[in-house]
């Protein structure tokens, strides 16, 4: 009965139709605006953690704003010296044991001058091993030459630096960096070239060298960690300060020779096996990626977690922060053409809202009516509600579909982007618009909730009129 009178209602008004394409106008606009928002940021985030950043990154905790390019403060003056990460070894173990993490890779950050004859550039420097790091980031693509290995010097330079400054494989580039009144000056030779899978300058930013080459020329001292090694009491007293070295020939005779027989020698243990390599755990930062499907906030949120309850001075942080002022330049620009967004819909929501409460208003007589026969203020407040939440509903569903279509047409024009800022803004080198379900149950939610609120007030207003009054059209 409700809804029959409800739609009957509906059909019967021409205003419905009016309020149906405003409402309809506006989800339009919010279905493609928020599909282009959603697929600039996938883009953009695609675009970084498959090339340098990964989905997340364990970093020391600092006051500073830290990235993987170092200290993020304006300033200027001394370098900014980096802490490394404590307890390195435990932290690797911690996250090895974790099924959510996929892969990780350490990195020591610096900066330096880059010079290749009379060729120059300021670029940050990421100690990172070549073979390991390139087989995680699938968006760097060796396109001449090999990675270094991991005991071997040299460094990995984008296609667009290589061009740049005229770097060919073989060739041994020079790294200067000042520290006050000295310099430090280090060679290292080009391995190979990489080019990125998507377009941006924040690539053109660093260069990817050998762990050892970093922390020389940034002075970081090498942290080594050796196999525990036990000694005897007899072995530790031979350090004794009370010891008496004269006492340990005091049994000691001349001979005239002395005979080596070579078969009582045990050699079946050399030198080498004997020796335990040490292992540098001077490390800046752990880059890490996730398991498909994993959530990225809620692993980062279990780590911070885990480590503050540990009491480990590290945290671990998005692949925003991991990429530093750049990606949050261009985060900030997009909320800014959000609001821009967002007030223009505020004011299309206002023209809209006011449709519906007049709508539901010049109905005063029709309520009054109503009630004057029997009908009960529930009644009447169920069929207003009814009508208006459908209206809303089917606008709501009528936007999306048509916020569909607008989408994969702008997908299909295929427009392309030459210039650079357009480039880094939407993550790619082309527009691509694609429209979410997440998205489409918003928008829905959105209309529903904008028929509620232009049902209430009018209805509420007209009820507190007195039946006589209602059929005499008074508002």
């Amino acid at each position: 009965m409700l809804f029959k009178l409800a739609f009957k209602n509906i059909l019967s008004r021409r205003s419905s139709a009016v309020i149906i394409l405003f409402m309809s106008f506006a989800a339009v606009l919010l279905v493609v605006s928020n599909a282009l928002f959603d697929s600039t940021e996938k883009g953009i985030q695609n675009s970084f953690t498959e090339s340098f950043t990964g989905d997340f990154i364990i970093r020391p905790v600092s006051k500073a704003p830290l990235s993987l390019f170092g200290d993020e403060t304006p300033i200027t003056g001394e370098l900014t010296e980096i802490e490394t990460l404590v307890p390195y070894e435990s932290i690797l173990e911690f996250l090895s044991s974790n099924p959510l993490v996929s892969d990780f890779v350490p990195q020591v950050s610096g900066v330096a001058m880059l010079e290749n004859g009379t060729a120059r550039k300021n670029m940050s420097l990421f100690g990172v091993q070549g073979d390991s790091y390139l087989d995680m980031m699938k968006g760097a693509n060796l396109i001449e030459g090999r990675a270094y290995t991991f005991d071997e010097k040299g460094m990995l330079v984008s296609d667009k630096v290589a061009t740049e400054l005229g770097i060919t494989v073989g060739k041994t580039i020079q790294f200067t960096i000042a520290d006050g009144t000295s310099f430090r000056i280090r060679a290292v030779p080009v391995t190979g070239i990489i080019s990125y899978e998507s377009p941006n300058s924040i690539f053109e930013r660093f260069v990817l060298v050998n762990p050892d080459t970093v922390r020389d020329i940034m002075d970081i001292a090498d942290s080594y960690a050796y196999d525990d090694t036990s000694f005897d009491e007899t072995t530790i007293n031979l350090l004794d300060e009370s010891l008496n070295f004269d006492d340990l020939f005091s049994s000691a005779g001349d001979v005239d020779a002395i005979f080596e027989d070579s078969s009582l020698m045990d050699t079946s243990v050399s030198i080498e096996e004997e020796i335990v390599p040490a292992v540098n755990t001077a490390w800046n930062y752990l880059v890490c990626k996730v398991q498909d499907g994993a959530d990225t906030k809620q692993i980062i949120k279990k780590l911070n977690k885990e480590f503050k309850a540990r009491e480990w001075l590290v945290e671990a942080v998005n692949w925003r922060h991991a990429a530093g002022s750049t990606a949050l330049y261009l985060y900030w620009m997009r909320m800014i053409f959000n609001i821009g967004i967002l007030i223009i819909m505020a004011a299309g929501f206002i023209v809209v809202n006011n449709t519906l409460v007049v709508s539901v208003l010049d109905r005063t007589r029709e309520i009054g009516t109503m009630r004057a026969l029997g009908a009960s203020s529930l009644f009447v407040s169920l069929q207003c509600m009814i009508e208006t939440v459908s209206m809303a509903l089917a606008a709501g569903l009528i936007g999306c579909f048509v916020g569909s279509l607008v989408s994969l047409g702008l997908t299909s024009m295929e427009i392309i982007f030459t210039n650079s800022f357009l480039i880094q803004l939407f993550g790619e080198g082309a527009l691509v618009v694609g429209v979410s379900w997440g998205n489409v149950v918003e928008i829905l939610f959105l209309m529903l909730c904008l028929g509620i609120l232009g049902w209430v007030y009018p209805v509420i207003t007209a009820l507190k009129v007195q039946p006589i009054e209602a059929i005499q059209g008074v508002r």
